[in-house]
């Protein structure tokens, strides 16, 4: 009603003026009302759960004095960003040329998509506006894929009050399109946790093969999470010289000779709906690791590795390092070094540790005696250095040099440094929620450095909302992790009543040790959500 009181003023004040002597009924020139977008144009591509403003803009206005419009959008696809009046913003059309009475939308339909009534007037008679420029703005949150239409409502209701005109109709409307693309097809993912890539393996050895981290794919349809395509087939191609095939997530060979062994996975995942998106069809794809088979050395040999693992060749071949298992932040690295004579132990023997950063930087040397085992140990702490910690996150590598009979033999392990377990990802999901009606679901994704040890960890997630009071907490516990791998998790929060309305955010912490009195794996990861009323 506030746009209707208004109009009628207008309406009132335009015949006074149409009876003064000095009023003078004219033509109007054209005049254009258009949709807007951030880019400049009636057309724009927004992802989904993104938000934007659209400016609704007058063109080669005649003087005007008050204007009154409904606007009306695809509520399957988008929605105002609070549906409240505050998405609602006068433009700076009609406050360049005074003082203006700007009352907002007076009604919002957030789920049929439409607010019919939104005016705008001058506050002083005689009070004129012309040219171009914006009259108001709208916030938007985009919802789903899709083409959703923003349309200009009852354009002929807009009052021009000119002297001697009453009523002036909209020559032309240029209504917007906002496109929200679909996902796109997410392809299988081949993933080798072992063999580690480079791995040196003695003739005689097993070589095991875990494909079982290797993520399905993901067809476009139905929406919004899409149609899983599960993995089918894991098909190992090892090439030692002979090419042979195995099949299965897990998989083992034994080392038949020296040399390179070029081991290639590919995982196939069809569609089980054929023909939802004709760029998804029975997708493959594949990862290549390489590992070398050598025989035991004879005459002096070292084998460097710490207390994670990493044993692997013995002697100074081409093939220069294996791989110890990851070390977290503060954690104590011991490192040790076998040295050998023709197999047999070398007592009292002095190893030389050289450490370097992921960046080929020298850290440390360390020097110790073997013995009647033939192994030499050292440990150490790698720097954590304040807010420059993470700097050091990557991949390690141990240098372990002796000399037997003075014949210098050497060799390396590397091992991966950084968070053990990490949140890789969280979501709220729906974004806009309503106090006391909906419920929030959270998606936490928890990723692995390891390569052959799993991890056990307590998650914590807890929603506070726009002052910062906590409404609702969840647990996951206890959450094994395998190596190298990722982990999804579900919970879901349920929002009170009494919330505040506005943005909130979600937190998830990751512990070790418990639930109640553990420590952190990592950082903490966080989400927005908007809580809405009524």
């Amino acid at each position: 009603m506030k746009g209707k009181t208004l109009l009628s003023l207008a309406i009132v004040l335009a015949m006074v003026l149409a009876a003064m002597p000095f009023a003078a009924v004219k033509a109007v020139p054209p005049c254009t009302v258009k949709v807007i977008f951030e880019n400049g144009t009636s057309y724009i591509e927004k992802i989904p759960c993104s938000q934007f403003n659209v400016s609704i803009n007058i063109y080669d206005s005649p003087n005007i004095d008050f204007f009154d419009m409904g606007i009306q959008w695809d509520p399957a696809v988008l929605e105002l960003k609070t549906g409240t009046a505050a998405d609602v913003y006068e433009g700076g059309f009609m406050k360049a040329f005074g003082a203006t009475s700007f009352p907002g939308p007076s009604s919002i339909d957030n789920i049929a998509g439409n607010m019919p009534d939104i005016p705008c007037g001058f506050t002083g008679i005689g009070v004129m506006a012309h040219g171009n420029g914006t009259l108001f703005k709208v916030a938007f949150h985009c919802k789903a894929p899709g083409d959703g239409n923003i349309k200009i409502m009852n354009p002929n209701v807009i009052s021009v009050l000119l002297l001697g005109v009453a009523m002036v109709n909209i020559d032309v409307t240029v209504n917007g399109t906002v496109h929200q693309p679909f996902p796109p097809v997410t392809n299988p993912q081949a993933i080798i946790t072992l063999p580690v890539d480079s791995t040196v393996y003695t003739v005689g050895n097993t070589v095991t093969l875990d494909g079982s981290h290797s993520t399905d794919g993901i067809d476009t349809v139905p929406f919004p999470a899409g149609e899983a395509c599960p993995i089918n087939v894991w098909d190992w191609t090892i090439n030692n010289g002979t090419v042979y095939h195995l099949f299965g997530a897990h998989q083992s060979f034994v080392c038949s000779g020296a040399g390179s062994v070029t081991i290639l996975l590919t995982v196939t995942a069809p569609d089980p709906t054929p023909n939802d998106d004709p760029s998804y069809h029975n997708q493959s794809t594949s990862s290549p690791v390489t590992v070398y088979q050598v025989t035991a050395a004879a005459g002096p040999a070292i084998d460097v590795y710490t207390d994670r693992g990493g044993q692997g060749h013995l002697g100074d071949y081409p093939y220069s390092y294996a791989w110890s298992d990851a070390y977290g932040p503060q954690e104590e690295v011991c490192v040790y070094a076998k040295v050998t004579y023709n197999g047999a132990p070398v007592e009292y023997k002095p190893v030389d540790f050289f450490v370097y950063d992921p960046y080929g930087t020298w850290r440390e040397s360390r020097v110790a005696f073997t013995n009647a085992s033939g192994i030499a140990k050292v440990c150490f702490r790698i720097p954590w250095e304040g807010s420059s910690a993470e700097w050091f996150f990557g991949n390690w590598s141990i240098y372990g040099t002796v000399s037997i009979s003075e014949v210098q033999v050497s060799d390396t392990v590397k091992f991966p440094f950084g968070y053990l377990l990490s949140i890789k990802s969280i979501s709220a999901l729906p974004f806009t929620v309503h106090r006391g009606i909906d419920t929030m679901y959270i998606n936490v994704t928890i990723s692995s450095i390891a390569i052959w040890a799993s991890y056990v960890a307590f998650l914590q997630i807890t929603a506070v909302d726009n002052c910062n009071v906590p409404i609702g907490m969840a647990t996951d516990y206890p959450i094994t992790v395998p190596p190298g791998g990722l982990v999804s998790l579900g919970n879901t929060i349920t929002i009170p009543s009494w919330a505040y309305a506005g943005a909130g955010t979600v937190y998830a912490d990751l512990l070790m040790g418990g639930v109640w009195s553990g420590t952190p794996y990592c950082p903490e990861k966080t989400a927005g959500f908007l809580v809405v009323w009524p």
